[in-house]
């Protein structure tokens, strides 16, 4: 009889002892305190004095429009904490023979030219792409471009009078990865 009160006193014991660990391993809590938080925040925005818009119906032979944008990394007192790259892409099927170019903030040169030395996609858009550009992090900073369509007066002929074109700008951003 002793050893039986053993044995239950011990599985008693045991089970006991089990069921400890497998409560301990299952349950567990946390405190999570929002304000020491440390997110990295990505801003990105680009922006325009007024809005764009590209008429290419309305553009003749012998004009030349100018349209301005800008592209930065910060939003009113907000600054991204992360350095960011982004690629400005226009697309356009390129019927009408104008000449496209991008620049920089007062450059001279041409950060783009957008012509038939570009490829085009499958469904027949030339798609232009400047090289990477790179905003730092925590650091304001603002990148002013001008973008210039001129319609050279030597088109001026009836084969061009009914061509349909359109022109989409597209600006490419990511988080730039440290190596």
């Amino acid at each position: 009889m002793k050893r039986k009160v053993m044995i239950i006193l011990a599985l008693i014991l045991g089970t006991t002892f089990l069921a400890g660990i497998a409560y301990s391993a299952f349950f567990s809590s946390a405190t999570l305190n929002v304000s020491d938080q440390k997110i990295a925040k990505f801003i990105f925005n680009a922006k325009t004095s007024e809005k764009i818009e590209l008429p290419l119906v309305d553009i003749k032979p012998n004009m030349k429009e100018e349209y301005l944008f800008s592209v930065t990394n910060s939003e009113e007192e907000k600054i991204s904490n992360v350095t960011i790259n982004y690629q400005i892409s226009i697309k356009t099927f390129h019927f009408i023979p104008l000449n496209i170019k991008l620049y920089k903030e007062n450059e001279k040169e041409p950060m783009l030219v957008c012509d038939e030395s570009y490829s085009r996609n499958e469904d027949n858009i030339l798609v232009c792409s400047s090289s990477l550009q790179e905003l730092k992090h925590n650091s304001k900073k603002l990148d002013n471009y001008k973008l210039e369509i001129e319609f050279p007066n030597e088109y001026n002929e009836s084969d061009y009078a009914d061509l349909v074109d359109f022109m989409d700008i597209e600006i490419k951003s990511w988080q730039k990865k440290e190596k």
